[in-house]
């Protein structure tokens, strides 16, 4: 049966989370405390309706149907809101093109991240690591985030541009990128559209720094195109790639999307999964020691993992993970319905709004024992009962499924690894450390104290 003929059998409407209001729906919860909301929303069923100001959304609560929209059934739920606002900032790359385009576009993208490309990214990342965390001091606090995040931005600009621009390069994104996500996070969460369009100083900063980021950009490619390229670096790969089943390549205008996309995705969404890695080791010394001996048993002389030793690295990659699972880089995304359809019993109406929390799945105790526990162990074979991998989707999952999934997976564990082999970790005031944010799940008052490794 399709989905047209199911909805119209339906006439069903799912139930209304608590304390709607009028004209502002379940905006207050939404502000004050989203996560405990969407959360607690689980409890009235697989599709509740949620009111993002006047405007009426279906939450979808059951990772089964979440499964559907994403992967059995994606043509019928194209992305949402947060998408279209991004369109901003990112154009129409990966991250936000549909359906032909976003196919055409995959195609070519691939490649760039294949496996046999993660060798050369992974001497990048070792050495960018080397020198950030290096640098850090040793007796002060720090703001992990902000040192993550600019140790992101040096490892995917180093992986663009390896021309001699490419110190250029790191000194204009660090400066204009925070800009940027911050600009994306606050229109993702404006339901009207209308913010974006006031002329607020706000606004005309965001449209100064984006002039200044697409002329950066576009000069780098035009460089790029007066010269041979030797597909050494991302930006020459994006350049040179071929869709095999039209011959065509990517124009101008599109490998500028994809490379301010490569920014946005890698920078921001790595740096918080590092965040909060460091976070749960600083609160778990006994997790942390685990970590370094498997750290000292597989690298060389202290050295940061090379793409090889990666693998040999299964506590700290089970560490990634739990960290992934307790605070998923997005906390909430959205779909749009193209056409009547049924989900869980429910007639949902064509041209609805669908959100979808990770945040809540990956904390529901009907998918994962002691939601709220830091387990990495939970991860392992003989413990399958504890967890539900297919709820797990941190990367997304189905045909938009985070392209650059590995890249992240290698800088994470590449940094955590040496962190491991030469600091310790002294949390500055672990109670007090929240998610909280937008879109993004922010570490709010995360520091730590990060001495030289002190001997056994």
């Amino acid at each position: 049966m399709s989905i047209t003929a199911r909805a119209k059998q339906q006439s069903k409407r799912p139930p209304r989370a608590p304390a709607w209001l009028p004209l502002i729906g379940h905006g207050r919860q939404l502000l004050r405390h989203r996560l405990r909301f969407l959360r607690e929303a689980r409890a009235y069923g697989p599709v509740v309706r949620v009111g993002l100001g006047p405007m009426e959304t279906y939450l979808v609560n059951d990772h089964r149907l979440l499964h559907r929209m994403l992967v059995a059934e994606a043509a019928q739920f194209p992305r949402g809101v947060h998408f279209r606002k991004a369109r901003a900032v990112v154009g129409d790359g990966l991250v936000t093109a549909d359906g032909a385009a976003h196919r055409r576009q995959r195609r070519l993208v691939l490649p760039v991240f294949s496996r046999k490309r993660m060798h050369g990214y992974s001497d990048v990342m070792r050495h960018a690591a080397v020198e950030r965390i290096a640098s850090l001091p040793y007796d002060r606090p720090i703001e992990l985030k902000a040192e993550f995040v600019s140790l992101a931005i040096t490892i995917a600009t180093r992986a663009l541009f390896s021309s001699d621009r490419g110190i250029d390069a790191v000194s204009i994104v660090k400066r204009t990128l925070p800009v940027i996500t911050r600009a994306v996070s606050m229109r993702a969460m404006d339901p009207t559209g209308l913010v974006e369009h006031l002329p607020l100083p706000v606004n005309r900063h965001f449209d100064a720094i984006m002039q200044e980021m697409y002329g950066f950009i576009d000069e780098m490619i035009a460089s790029y195109r007066r010269t041979e390229q030797t597909g050494v670096d991302l930006l020459s790969l994006l350049m040179l790639s071929t869709d095999e089943d039209t011959g065509r390549s990517l124009t101008d205008r599109e490998v500028r999307d994809e490379v301010i996309t490569i920014l946005l995705s890698s920078a921001e969404t790595t740096a918080l999964a590092m965040s909060w890695c460091c976070h749960e080791l600083g609160r778990h010394p006994e997790v942390f020691e685990a970590v370094r001996a498997e750290v000292d048993r597989v690298l060389t002389d202290g050295e940061p993992p090379t793409h090889e030793q990666l693998g040999e690295l299964a506590l700290t990659r089970r560490v990634v993970k739990e960290a992934l699972r307790l605070y998923p880089p997005t906390s909430f995304l959205s779909r749009t319905c193209r056409e009547d359809a049924e989900l869980g019993g429910y007639h949902i109406p064509a041209g609805s709004t669908i959100v979808y929390s990770l945040y809540a799945q990956h904390r529901d105790p009907r998918l994962f024992t002691d939601p709220d526990t830091f387990d990495p162990d939970r991860w392992l074979p003989e413990r399958s009962g504890d967890a539900t991998p297919e709820a797990f989707m941190p990367f997304g999952e189905g045909v938009h499924r985070c392209i650059g999934e590995q890249f992240a997976w290698a800088e994470a564990m590449t940094s955590i690894a040496f962190i491991a082999a030469h600091r310790d970790l002294r949390p500055v005031n672990s109670d007090a450390v929240r998610p909280t944010g937008t879109v993004m799940l922010e570490p709010h008052g995360l520091s730590v104290v990060m001495p030289r490794r002190q001997p056994a």
